[in-house]
């Protein structure tokens, strides 16, 4: 569990219903989000999931798809790092990361519908 007191101008709030982080740990995607979390300062419960994707049948339940990240907040599920680390910073970080919501945003206007999730392969040897 990834936990932290937030800075000062940061506000104290925990995640209604809590945060749940689906994850890899070599996955650079996977890295990101959680240093989102740490940024933000919530609590959230880490959920690794397995490297055969045919065996990630709990991720696939939860968000309909097989790859991470995937975060869980209350009934929201987020899917892909950009897009969980906008909405911790949207809902969780205050006046603080106000531009980063803004650069985030426009971002995610410029990908327009091209927009294709990240993954996490090995490379083939």
């Amino acid at each position: 569990m990834i936990a932290g007191e937030p800075p000062a101008g940061r506000p104290d709030r925990q995640a209604d219903g809590g945060l749940r982080l689906y994850h890899r740990w070599k996955c650079p995607w996977s890295a990101a989000a959680r240093q989102g979390i740490e940024n933000v300062g919530v609590e959230v419960e880490l959920v690794e999931v397995p490297y055969p994707r045919e065996e990630r049948t709990e991720l696939v339940a939860v968000s309909g798809q097989p790859r991470v990240p995937v975060l869980v907040d209350g009934d929201e599920v987020i899917v892909d790092s950009r897009r969980i680390v906008r909405h911790l910073y949207a809902r969780y970080g205050g006046e603080a990361f106000a531009r980063s919501v803004a650069e985030l945003d426009r971002d995610e206007l410029t990908d327009g519908e091209e927009w294709e999730p990240q993954e996490c392969e090995l490379p083939s040897r």
